[in-house]
């Protein structure tokens, strides 16, 4: 009965590691890989101790980055990584009165140094557009070109 009972929970850690590692490889490339994203240099705006969402727009606004009065979020906890507890936030916007330029994508990698820290500090940001003719989607080359 012990073996079962020591079987049955070597079964059920190899199982719980495996889980978390699947949890980081659900997210879709757009996601977790930056290099598909036109990036933007910036000067990292000042530390961030609110939702993900509230963040994103203070650290965007603080960049000069208009997101429009309406903007939509798409929050990804991806979590633990070497660099520290990883959120991406997507911050869409409508763009209105251009002819190139349906909308535009924003995406922020947001970072605290563990879970329990409060405190985001933007680590990458890149930027995708949907043009009004061409290929439909988002594309990382910037409409016109």
């Amino acid at each position: 009965m012990r073996k079962v009972t020591y079987f049955a929970g070597a079964v059920f850690i190899i199982a719980l590691s495996m889980l978390v590692v699947n949890a980081q490889e659900k997210f879709s490339k757009v996601v977790t890989d930056a290099t598909r994203w036109d990036p933007i240099d910036f000067a990292a705006p000042q530390e961030c101790s609110a939702s993900p969402e509230e963040c994103a727009v203070k650290m965007l606004t603080e960049l000069k980055i208009d997101v429009g009065s309406e903007p939509e979020f798409s929050v990804y906890p991806i979590g633990k990584t070497d660099d520290g507890n990883v959120t991406v936030v997507f911050v869409s916007r409508l763009i209105e009165n251009d002819d190139l330029i349906m909308g535009k994508l924003f995406r922020l990698e947001l970072e605290k140094s563990d879970q329990a820290d409060p405190t985001y500090s933007l680590d990458g940001l890149g930027v995708m557009y949907q043009c009004m003719d061409g290929k439909e989607g988002w594309r990382k080359t910037p409409c016109g070109t």
